[in-house]
């Protein structure tokens, strides 16, 4: 049996009695294969030292740019992808040492949103299959219960009954990222991870989804790992943000702290592309443009992993990796910023008569 008591019985200590998730030192390295037999080609290292708490019942976003990682932190914490090294806990159960059986449980305490709400749907299968198959794996029910079960949640996600034997293509992409919210919600998850899950939608279908996921946390007590790239619809659902780059989280906070005061030189300039609809706003603030690219997860720079495009760039930056710190409500890894005085806090809402 997989319980908080047979974690603790292996020697693991669980999170605290708040904590849902924590993930304490992931890494997630891809090898490369090259050289004699495949042999001695490096690794790309995609995630690389991440530690993260998400408490019961709060949404906390991750956001970055494309390539930084977060589609595989999110894999590797609901063990779609074996962490290279870290751990993993849900609810106080370590994860990346449960049996094959063990993580097959706890997979009902855990579900995933995707992206594209066509291609992770199987359009073989009828909406009502699609639903029901979570049910079936997991021997919820006879088929009288789980004809019951699907026909509500297509009515808690806004769809009908009749909808049940539809296939995929039948219906419009937010209709799509419905059912795959009602598949997710099928078994009663605790957590919750949502990859992106409205960026591949029209803006007005985006509200709706996101009313919806909301409405649901509400319902069902969740708790959400929230993707995405559009940080306006971070700042509207998310609680805490954790930004990430290169594989690593450089910083955390609350929501309205992150938008108001930014204290890493890439969260501002992750901020500074946020489009104003006010032009008079968007004339009068000033753009933080990052110069040169990416580097490559493959041979990401020593140090600091940003430095290469800090305008803060210090000589320690070259030789320690900064270590995220400050307060509980709001962590930064920056040497300039943790170790240097004088760095003011900056706004993306620059004029001071602007409204809030």
């Amino acid at each position: 049996m997989i319980d908080r008591a047979g974690s603790e019985s292996r020697g693991e200590a669980a999170p605290g009695a708040n904590v849902l998730l924590d993930a304490r030192g992931v890494k997630v390295h891809f090898p490369i294969r090259g050289g004699f037999l495949g042999r001695g080609g490096g690794s790309v290292r995609a995630v690389d030292g991440v530690d993260l708490r998400i408490m019961h019942g709060e949404t906390l976003g991750l956001v970055g740019e494309s390539g930084c990682g977060k589609s595989t932190l999110s894999r590797a914490i609901v063990q779609l992808i074996k962490p290279t090294a870290g751990e993993v806990y849900l609810g106080g159960v370590k994860l990346n040492t449960l049996k094959r059986g063990e993580l097959l449980a706890m997979r009902q305490r855990m579900q995933m949103i995707f992206q594209d709400p066509y291609s992770s749907l199987n359009a073989r299968m009828t909406v009502g299959d699609i639903i029901a198959e979570p049910l079936i794996n997991f021997k919820r029910g006879d088929a009288r219960h789980r004809r019951q079960t699907v026909a509500q949640l297509l009515k808690t996600v806004g769809l009908h009954d009749y909808h049940v034997n539809r296939y995929p293509h039948q219906f419009s992409g937010g209709q799509r990222q419905r059912i795959g919210i009602a598949r997710a919600l099928a078994l009663r998850p605790d957590f919750v991870v949502c990859d992106e899950p409205v960026s591949a939608l029209d803006v007005s279908i985006q509200a709706q989804i996101l009313n919806l996921l909301e409405q649901l946390q509400r319902e069902f007590g969740l708790t959400y790992l929230f993707i995405a790239h559009n940080l306006s619809v971070v700042r509207h659902i998310c609680d805490r943000v954790a930004v990430m780059y290169l594989g690593q989280i450089v910083e955390l906070a609350h929501n309205e702290s992150i938008f108001r005061t930014p204290l890493h030189p890439y969260t501002r300039a992750l901020l500074s592309a946020i489009p104003m609809p006010n032009p008079e706003l968007e004339r009068a603030r000033k753009r933080v443009v990052l110069e040169g690219d990416v580097p490559s997860p493959a041979n990401p720079p020593s140090g600091c992993r940003f430095r290469t495009r800090c305008p803060l760039v210090r000589p320690v930056c070259a030789d320690h990796m900064p270590a995220l710190l400050g307060a509980t409500e709001h962590q930064v890894a920056c040497h300039a910023v943790n170790g240097v005085e004088g760095i003011r806090p900056w706004s993306p809402v620059m004029p001071e008569s602007a409204p809030a």
